[in-house]
């Protein structure tokens, strides 16, 4: 182009056009004839254009390239954050939680080594630290129940763990009829924070189990830890006995309502005002804030048995656990007691039925460790 242009002509050709012209030849620019100057600078403007065209549309193909390499720009604003270290993802696999991951406040746990924690206990690198003040925490709170509905208030309620073997333990174990006639388990998301004077004396996030029979604490003396504590929610391990083979998360709850020292029928408005117990709207950790509950659908014990009709299957003299055989009679669910890989199989089981029926509410929600 610069060729074409005059742009980089040899001396020898300048000299023959300049002749043609009938000009002289020049030996610098002040001896140069002043068409000839203004012949260069046109030359020269005009290359000096071509070449500046030239570079942009060089630039601009180069950009275009490298937009089509690098996909679409982001939209203006701030960089997204990075995700958090303890979420799964193809380059970070979940994997189970060993029993002591699990005893440490690890909710999820990662190939890598790091985990996500359970309510109670706040992140510490790739690891989980107890809290060091009472937390506001949600979980869900599960009870086996026969067709009639009650309050949840003043009653024992368990983890998912803790209710399955309850049902394993207690209930299919006298089938036809069940134990208490019980026909499902119910679900409830819980919200709760106990008190600062339960933290200070024991840095726990739950108080004292208190078994509750017909709507009334039945352990001795349950008003003084109501006036020490205030109304708190308390948890057990069911980790001795068979409840072992159901693992570090098989827990009880218990919930204190209004009234809590006596039997449903016999509560009294005045009784409900002196004792209004700790269940309220919005729980704050004060004496008498401490949870408030919502329901969170149910599943059926014959659907998760895959038993079609209980009463036939009764009738025709099947059995669903023996406890002398330590398996079913034409049902095999509840086979092996003892076998932590089959409970932790029938818990899956449960939990997956309870997604497949309220898919929109969230199934994976870690349960608090009891620290009592």
């Amino acid at each position: 182009l610069a060729q074409v242009f005059n742009c980089s002509r040899p001396a020898s050709l300048t000299m023959q056009r300049f002749e043609q012209d009938g000009l002289e030849p020049y030996a610098n620019l002040g001896t140069e004839p002043a068409a000839a100057r203004r012949r260069k600078r046109t030359m020269f403007l005009v290359c000096g254009g071509l070449v500046a065209v030239l570079v942009v549309i060089g630039l601009i193909v180069a950009f275009t390239a490298g937009s089509k390499d690098d996909g679409p720009s982001p939209p203006p604003g701030p960089s997204p954050s990075p995700s958090p270290t303890t979420t799964a993802s193809p380059d970070k696999p979940a994997v189970d939680c060993s029993d002591d991951l699990i005893n440490a406040g690890c909710a999820s746990c990662y190939k890598d080594g790091s985990c996500s924690c359970i309510p109670g206990y706040t992140q510490q690198g790739t690891g989980c630290a107890k809290a060091t003040e009472p937390e506001l925490m949600t979980f869900y709170m599960y009870r086996a129940q026969n067709d009639e509905d009650y309050p949840l208030d003043n009653n024992n309620a368990a983890s998912l763990e803790g209710v399955v073997w309850y049902v394993h333990n207690e209930v299919v174990r006298l089938s036809c009829p069940r134990h208490y006639n019980i026909t499902r388990i119910k679900r409830f998301k819980i919200t709760m924070k106990n008190t600062p004077e339960l933290f200070a004396e024991r840095s726990s996030q739950f108080g004292p189990f208190v078994a509750m029979d017909k709507a009334s604490c039945t352990v001795p003396d349950c008003s003084s830890l109501w006036d020490k504590y205030g109304y708190i929610t308390g948890c057990q391990k069911q980790t001795s006995g068979t409840g072992q083979y159901y693992g570090p998360k098989t827990i009880w709850y218990s919930l204190v309502g209004a009234c809590p020292e006596m039997p449903f029928d016999k509560k009294t408005d005045q009784c409900k005002k002196e004792h209004p117990g700790g269940q309220c709207s919005s729980p704050d950790g004060s004496k008498t804030c401490t949870w408030k509950y919502e329901a969170a659908g149910e599943i059926n014990l014959d659907e998760l048995e895959g038993i079609d009709d209980y009463a036939k299957f009764c009738s025709d003299g099947n059995r669903e656990y023996v406890p002398e055989t330590d398996k079913g009679v034409n049902c095999d669910f509840w086979d092996g007691l003892q076998d932590p890989e089959a409970n932790a199989k029938r818990v899956k089981a449960a939990a997956a039925l309870f997604e497949k029926k309220f898919p929109d509410m969230p199934l994976n929600t870690p349960t608090p460790l009891c620290d009592w």
